[in-house]
């Protein structure tokens, strides 16, 4: 039997990609173009992944797992990390500079990474909440399933109901990372600086980059574990909200000085 309560690990997820937007959008009066930009490059940049990890990244795994656990983690965390930061803010700065997304302003930026992180947690809330509904209204579907899956999904199923906090922790960090990364992005082109770009591909690379270490070497298999694994997310989450603002006091400085250089 499921335990139904976890079904809000996928609400908080949805709620959290949704009202961010929401709320700057009533705030800013932003266009939600700008929220859809956002959404779009992610589709496009999910997509790319997906088909590497149906092509390259099991081949790789493979490959890497003959060499031990230590080489594993390292030489995953260089190939996950840096995909993603070329993929997501590379493609970021593919749609700024050839399209009108060069001349948005601050607040433009900030809607484009909430749109980008908040499809992200949407997807990923309702895909929770529709795996704990599906077989907690179906359980007989779980033997259907073989008895490898069938372990891993009993296990998924039937976890601590504090768990659900976990994953609603780890959207929102994750949501403040995506706009850091988009504001970095979108101020490079807006002050002729390229270095910010690279801290965006840098700081996106160092978060995913992270993962694969804190999967071998600390994981989820239990309640303490899985909140271990979320804290360097959060403490990134931390870093990446403090960059928001030293962005927009940047950009505010720059437009000040009718985008002269800055430093």
């Amino acid at each position: 039997m499921a335990n139904s309560w976890l079904m809000f690990a996928g609400i908080g997820m949805i709620l959290v990609g949704v009202l961010p937007i929401l709320w700057w959008w009533r705030k800013k009066r932003t266009s939600l173009k700008y929220f859809i930009f956002g959404a779009a490059v992610w589709f496009v940049v999910i997509l790319l992944k997906l088909l590497m990890d149906i092509t390259l990244t099991p081949s790789l795994t493979n490959y890497l797992q003959s060499y031990g656990t230590l080489a594993l983690a390292v030489s995953l965390g260089f190939y996950v990390g840096l995909r993603t930061g070329l993929f997501e803010s590379g493609f970021t700065y593919i749609a700024g500079v050839k399209t009108k997304l060069k001349q948005i302003n601050f607040d433009e930026a900030v809607a484009f990474g909430l749109g980008f992180g908040g499809i992200e947690a949407i997807l990923l809330g309702l895909q929770s909440f529709l795996n704990i509904l599906v077989f907690a209204l179906m359980p007989t579907l779980l033997n259907q399933l073989p008895a490898g899956q069938q372990a891993i999904m009993q296990h998924q199923l039937n976890q601590s109901t504090w768990i659900v906090f976990a994953s609603i922790l780890e959207r929102t960090a994750t949501i403040v990372i995506h706009v850091f990364a988009a504001v970095l992005v979108f101020f490079s082109i807006h002050s002729f600086e390229k270095r910010y770009f690279v801290y965006s591909v840098g700081f996106k690379s160092l978060v995913d980059g992270i993962i694969p270490a804190l999967t071998v070497y600390v994981g989820s298999s239990t309640l303490l574990s899985t909140y271990l694994m979320e804290l360097p997310i959060l403490g990134l989450g931390l870093v990446a909200a403090g960059g928001v603002l030293w962005v927009k006091d940047k950009w505010r400085n720059l437009d000040a000085k009718g985008n002269d250089s800055v430093e």
